[in-house]
């Protein structure tokens, strides 16, 4: 099992995302979500959570908005930027995982 952990933020919004991955045999096997901030962050990492978990590295790195917004029941234009914020710390989370597998 590798773990990697990645974050983002998102100033405007107060958004903060920090995320920890375990990947075993190149699957996303745990994901784990901490963020703060507004209201459709909040709910992208609950549904990301749902998303990544079992997809292999590179599918999880591969969820953008619209797959994400469609997890989430939608997502308001606006808020897209919250949801990509979440996105960004999914990740460099992966990629964490990676250089450390390799190293």
């Amino acid at each position: 099992m590798t773990r990697g952990t990645g974050n983002d933020a998102n100033p405007r919004d107060g958004d903060r995302v920090r995320i920890a991955v375990d990947i075993v045999a190149g699957t996303v096997a745990d994901i784990r979500v901490v963020s703060s901030g507004c209201d459709a962050a909040l709910r992208a990492g609950e549904a990301l959570q749902r998303l990544a978990r079992g997809r292999t590295t590179e599918q999880a790195r591969e969820i953008g908005v619209p797959q994400l917004a469609r997890a989430m029941g939608g997502v308001d234009e606006e808020d897209e930027r919250c949801v990509l914020t979440v996105i960004g710390a999914l990740r460099a989370a992966v990629l964490d995982a990676h250089v450390r597998a390799t190293v």
